[in-house]
């Protein structure tokens, strides 16, 4: 059953009361790290690519590492350094983006990088993470997690050559780091997401709802559902749930079966058989396990969004959903649902006969040392061009 107008009204008064309130909270909580940052001697501040980056919380990096409040990261290898001419002096050689290519549209890419293959990037990886995380992070075990790696494109221009002369070289493709996702590789509790970054400077742009999109993908291409690692941030919290009111309500709109052929395909029965009235041919009923088949999200978050939008019901001792098509697009302009995904359909490039687990060994190269030997290589001894923020 729906919700009255009144009711939705005072429901997304108290939403929005209540996300001020956790924003207010957040920076509040923020504002106090930078304060301890200070006073216990952690990284301050980060550059990576073309960005410099204020962090947000404390990191384990080595303690020779934090003397200069500033770090300088390889954005192809994510090696960090103390100072600028190491950066600058550092000629990175490894393949960027690196892993197994499962997702492509216009202005983005997503690499599936193993763990237990590409170790020292991942290490780094987590690492940084940390930086902008304040839980759910991991630094050494992560043999047993694949990272979903998030690239943004843009094209660059061939050099310049005379009108007269029409150069043959195509427009090359340049490669942003943007954020990731890490998921175990076998979850007993159906995780299909352990950790999810996006960078400040790249957030407001729909990244962190591509990640999600593509978690959920994923998911459904491995004929199974899943969820995020709980428990959740209030930040991460309203993303997803964003999410499950987009794909549900998708899901609700789309080629689904109508009333009449579930019934008559589930429960041997016809729907009209002893009934007054015929059940018009726009309503639709579907179960929990269907809506969670169809959109690879876990049950009891299918139950939780449903609830939350008022369409949930209970029928022959089960709850299902019964409505009809314009009651869910009322409820769509009501909560100013947006059902359209950020994720291009015909950007995945893994089929259900792909294993998902699988690393990419043909294209791993094998990493030895240990993390802060690798770093230490390029320092110049002696410098003092570390400058802070």
């Amino acid at each position: 059953m729906r919700t009255e107008h009144a009711h939705d009204k005072r429901a997304q008064k108290s939403d929005v009361c209540t996300l001020k309130t956790e924003e207010a909270s957040v920076k509040a909580k923020l504002q106090k790290t930078h304060e301890d940052q200070e006073a216990n001697d952690e990284i301050r501040r980060i550059v990576i690519g073309d960005f410099s980056i204020a962090t947000w919380y404390a990191s384990p990096y080595p303690a020779e590492y934090k003397q200069g409040h500033e770090l300088y990261i390889c954005e192809r290898c994510l090696k960090y350094m103390r100072f600028r001419q190491t950066l600058e002096m550092h000629r990175c050689q490894e393949p960027f983006p690196r892993g197994r290519l499962v997702y492509e549209d216009a202005s983005s890419s997503l690499y599936e990088v193993d763990g237990k293959a590409h170790t020292l990037f991942c290490q780094n990886l987590c690492l940084l993470s940390k930086l902008f995380l304040d839980q759910k992070t991991v630094y050494y075990d992560i043999g047993c997690f694949l990272f979903y790696v998030l690239v943004a494109k843009r094209r660059s221009a061939p050099p310049h050559t005379p009108s007269f002369y029409k150069s043959a070289e195509p427009e090359s493709i340049e490669y942003t780091f943007v954020g990731y996702f890490s998921k175990e590789k076998s979850s007993i509790e159906q995780n299909n997401l352990a950790c999810i970054l996006v960078l400040p400077p790249f957030r407001g742009q729909s990244y962190g709802q591509l990640l999600i999109e593509l978690s959920y993908e994923l998911t459904k291409l491995e004929g199974t559902t899943g969820g995020p690692e709980q428990p959740l941030s209030s930040q991460g919290f309203h993303s997803y749930r964003s999410y499950w009111r987009r794909a549900i309500i998708q899901a609700l709109l789309g080629e689904l079966p109508s009333m009449e052929r579930y019934l008559s395909r589930t429960c041997g029965r016809n729907p009209h058989k002893g009934s007054k009235r015929k059940v018009e041919c726009t309503q639709r009923i579907f179960s929990l396990s269907r809506l969670a088949q169809l959109t690879g999200i876990r049950t009891e978050d299918v139950l939780f969004t449903l609830d939350d939008l008022g369409l949930l019901d209970f029928w022959l001792g089960r709850h299902v959903v019964c409505i009809s098509d314009e009651t869910i697009r009322q409820v769509v302009a009501e909560r100013r649902i947006n059902p359209r995904m950020r994720m291009d359909p015909n950007g995945l490039l893994v089929d259900e006969d792909d294993e998902m687990h699988s690393s990419s060994s043909a294209e791993s190269v094998a990493t030895s040392g240990t993390n802060d030997s690798a770093n230490e290589e390029e320092e110049e001894e002696g410098s003092d061009s570390s400058s802070s923020s």
